[in-house]
């Protein structure tokens, strides 16, 4: 009788645990786009800096936390550290990089509005690229820079619908 009991009470166990989804044999990409979170401490100064300088439209103002679009797919998302998920940090280990065909115009601009850079707009010596570095108002790596006519880069340039080589 208990052995019919505890059989019973299993099954009907089973029977309500709802079913287990399989895993998946790969990921299931369908990614629209992508945002870049970056946290700060003076968020107006920084809204400031990516509307003003850089150029950038805010596209969705969630209080404390502002994303800008960058191009059709991609965009950066200012937060108040007090209220996001990480906290500014001296320490920056993220780059963000602007890709454009005219990194000598924004390298003008940039220093003309008195943006810190690293150096002149320039070919790399180790990669196909030309760009230069600058700095946000909080320090953040800034990369601007274009992939040469190279066969490194052709797989890139024709993503970016850059101008194929005759």
């Amino acid at each position: 009788m208990t052995t019919r009991i505890c059989a019973a009470l299993l099954v009907s166990l089973l029977l309500a645990t709802p079913a287990r989804a399989q895993p998946l044999a790969a990921p299931p990409g369908g990614f629209e786009a992508n945002i870049t979170w970056l946290y700060y401490r003076d968020l107006p100064r920084a809204m400031r800096f990516y509307e003003q300088v850089m150029g950038l439209t805010l596209t969705v103002d969630q209080g404390w936390a502002k994303v800008y679009q960058v191009s059709p797919t991609s965009f950066v998302g200012l937060v108040d550290e007090t209220r996001g998920m990480h906290r500014a940090s001296e320490t920056k280990p993220v780059a963000l990089a602007f890709v454009t065909s005219r990194v000598d115009d924004w390298h003008r601009w940039l220093t003309s509005n008195g943006v810190v850079t690293r150096g002149e707009a320039k070919d790399s010596a180790t990669l196909p690229i030309r760009g230069f570095v600058a700095l946000d108002p909080e320090g953040y790596t800034l990369e601007f820079e274009t992939f040469r006519d190279d066969p490194q880069n052709t797989k890139m340039r024709a993503l970016l619908g850059a101008p194929r080589p005759k």
